[in-house]
C-alpha cells in the first residue's frame, strides 16, 4: 500500500522555498510506513551556488524566518515529520 503524504506537505510552496536554496523532500516511508518529510538545503541549484553549507544552516534560516512571522517558513516547519521536527528543535530551538 502506498504511503499517504501529509496534506501540509502536498500544499507546501516548494517553489518559493527553492528560490531561497532549501526545500521539503519526501524521503520515502520509515520502517513503520510513515512518510519521512525532511527540510534540506538544495545541494545543486541550477542557477547559483548553494546558499547553505549544510542542512543545519538551512534549518537555522527557516527557524529564524518562522520566528519573524513568515508563513512560508512556519508552514515548512509544520509539514516536516515528527523525527525531523525534533532534530530541528534540538539544533535551533523552538519557534
Amino acid at each position: 500500500m502506498p504511503t499517504l503524504l501529509p496534506t501540509a506537505y502536498l500544499l507546501f510552496d516548494n517553489t518559493a522555498a527553492s528560490r531561497e536554496g532549501w526545500a521539503l523532500f519526501d524521503c520515502g516511508p520509515d520502517p513503520e510506513g510513515r512518510p519521512q518529510i525532511r527540510l534540506q538545503r538544495e545541494d545543486a541549484p541550477e542557477d547559483r551556488e548553494p546558499p547553505f553549507a549544510s542542512d543545519r544552516d538551512a534549518w537555522a534560516h527557516v527557524v529564524a524566518r518562522a520566528r519573524a512571522g513568515s508563513a512560508l517558513h512556519r508552514d515548512a516547519l509544520d509539514a516536516v515529520d515528527g523525527a525531523e521536527r525534533m532534530l530541528v528543535e534540538a539544533a535551533c530551538g523552538a519557534w
